[in-house]
């Protein structure tokens, strides 16, 4: 008996979509069949009257597959930087099979567009001067994200010391600018879990409270003194 699956198809009809112009629907043997990327269209030479057998179509499809997961990633990487965790995650999501994320995002780091060293150095520097965190924050945010356990450790090993203290320091007075503590335990108890949840150290939350209690504004040079005859 003839095997009727093996006999290559026509292409009869290439129809582009009213919605979504760079896509066009085609039709084999009368019958609409698939709709492509014009991309693919065009990589392929898909023309009227094209003959396209079983193995190539199947090629084709997984071309297909594989442009579609492209541009999600595209997309998703256009709106703001991503790791390649991220993007591999997000397409997942999207239904994509594995062999063609691999491939996206192999593209994508080719391209420069994928490039996790960068963006956690990116990362580090924009929450310290925007939104500061301490370096215990920093590690857990980027681990959140995906990123290698060395790359991270290069990128906050750039941090200095003093430029988390400046950090931390910021924080705390954006946080509290128009609060007038009554006593240095009330500063203590208030800016160092603050302080404590963004992830910086101990050293650092010290350091911060001390200087702090320094400034003339909080008027907190000293403890007050419990013994003080309140009548003199």
């Amino acid at each position: 008996m003839e095997d009727r699956t093996a006999q290559p198809s026509v292409i009869t009809r290439l129809e582009r979509q009213k919605k979504n112009k760079n896509r066009v629907n085609v039709y084999i043997d009368e019958v609409y069949a698939f709709s492509l990327h014009e991309d693919v269209l065009v990589k392929y030479r898909l023309l009227k009257g094209r003959q396209i057998d079983p193995d190539e179509m199947e090629e084709i499809l997984k071309m297909e597959e594989r442009n579609r997961a492209e541009q999600y990633a595209l997309r998703y990487i256009g709106h703001r930087p991503r790791t390649v965790e991220e993007v591999k995650q997000h397409l997942l999501q999207k239904g994509f099979p594995a062999e063609a994320i691999t491939e996206v995002i192999h593209g994508c780091i080719e391209h420069n567009y994928l490039d996790d060293e960068r963006f956690a150095s990116q990362w580090v520097e924009e929450r310290l001067r925007l939104k500061p965190r301490g370096r215990h924050m920093l590690r857990h945010e980027l681990r959140s994200k995906g990123i290698d356990a060395a790359v991270i450790e290069h990128a906050i090993s750039g941090v200095h010391a003093d430029t988390e203290y400046g950090a931390a320091l910021s924080a705390a007075r954006k946080k509290y600018s128009r609060v007038s503590f009554s006593a240095y335990a009330d500063l203590r108890n208030k800016i160092g879990p603050f302080l404590q949840r963004k992830g910086f150290s101990l050293d650092v939350i010290n350091r911060v409270i001390e200087k702090l209690n320094d400034e003339p504004n909080h008027e907190l040079n000293e403890e007050p003194d419990t013994h003080e005859n309140p009548h003199s």
